[in-house]
């Protein structure tokens, strides 16, 4: 069984299940917390439930951890799927472009990292482009087209076009800490709110974007004062960056040629990716070039440091 293949396919499988319900009211509906502690939505429940029909359909042995449900096994698994079955769900629930389906392989043992994905899978819900990657290959097809990897060759801030993730972090310190960044790019460059870090992080793939920036975790460990902010921005739950959201784009990314590291500019491939954990939330700074990397480093240092933090490693 070629498990790659096979995963390609429970994509699109998910896809087929959320895809008529983009943009419906009936979406909207809450039915409480997931498991990481954010919103779960009727669109998402939607997508757990094609992921468990393809499993069993497929009687496949394997262990899958997402967002609502954990982590679940299956017979004797010897492979983990780290499933995000809609990345950007409220671009969903709104109809928007800026949703995917995210599915990371990696082998089933204790204290997996990020950098134990072998290979992963993004396709996206609104528009037929599939996005794969093992450690040495990245593949873009657009239906039955084969796109090219473009990755920008831009080094200037002021030019840069980026993203930023906000999503149930404090508005006020998060664009506080960034705002230098904001002022120097929107004109030139420019500088875009998407709701899944998936998504943002194939746009440096396309060519679309130079970076994406989600410096929410930073801001919570380093700025004095900054966690009762973040629960009231969470809803009693603190909100960032979680190692599903990433777990696929990061090895598309970083397999492109791309330069991803956490907030700090530390090594995000230590991440311990069968953990929801407030601990484990994550932040990431991922560029197209490593000359744009440094820069942004740099500068959002030098945010942290005007908003009272260390501006230092974690």
């Amino acid at each position: 069984m070629d498990i790659t293949r096979v995963l390609v396919d429970l994509a699109y499988a998910i896809r087929g299940a959320v895809a008529p319900h983009l943009g419906l009211l009936s979406s909207r509906h809450t039915l409480g917390k997931a498991k990481s502690g954010d919103e779960s939505f009727a669109i998402d429940e939607i997508a757990e439930r094609a992921i468990v029909e393809f499993i069993e359909k497929h009687k496949l042995s394997i262990a899958y951890y997402s967002e609502d449900r954990g982590l679940v096994e299956f017979g004797r698994p010897e492979h983990v799927l780290i499933v995000d079955p809609i990345d950007g769900t409220r671009p969903a629930m709104a109809g928007f472009e800026q949703c995917v389906v995210s599915i990371a392989l990696a082998p089933y043992a204790a204290d997996i990292r990020l950098s134990d994905v072998s290979f992963g899978c993004i396709l996206e819900i609104k528009n037929d482009r599939l996005y794969t990657a093992t450690k040495d290959e990245v593949r873009v097809r657009h239906g039955d087209k084969e796109m090219p990897i473009t990755l920008s060759l831009n080094k200037d801030l002021d030019k840069m076009a980026w993203s930023l993730e906000i999503a149930g972090r404090p508005a006020d310190l998060v664009i506080g800490s960034v705002s230098s960044l904001i002022d120097k790019s929107s004109i030139r460059g420019g500088f875009f709110i998407y709701s899944s870090t998936a998504y943002s992080l194939t746009r440096l793939v396309t060519g679309q974007l130079n970076a994406v920036v989600d410096v929410g975790n930073r801001v919570f460990r380093d700025c004095p004062g900054a966690e009762p902010k973040f629960r009231k921005a969470g809803f009693g739950t603190v909100m960032g960056l979680f190692p599903y959201d990433i777990a696929a784009a990061v090895l598309i990314a970083r397999t492109a040629g791309c330069t991803v590291t956490d907030a700090y500019g530390n090594d995000i491939g230590v991440t311990r990716l069968l953990d929801t954990s407030e601990d484990n939330i994550q932040s990431i700074i991922a560029a197209s070039n490593p000359v744009l990397h440094e820069a942004l480093v740099r500068e959002i240092d030098a945010g942290i440091r005007g908003r009272g933090g260390t501006g230092s490693g974690s």
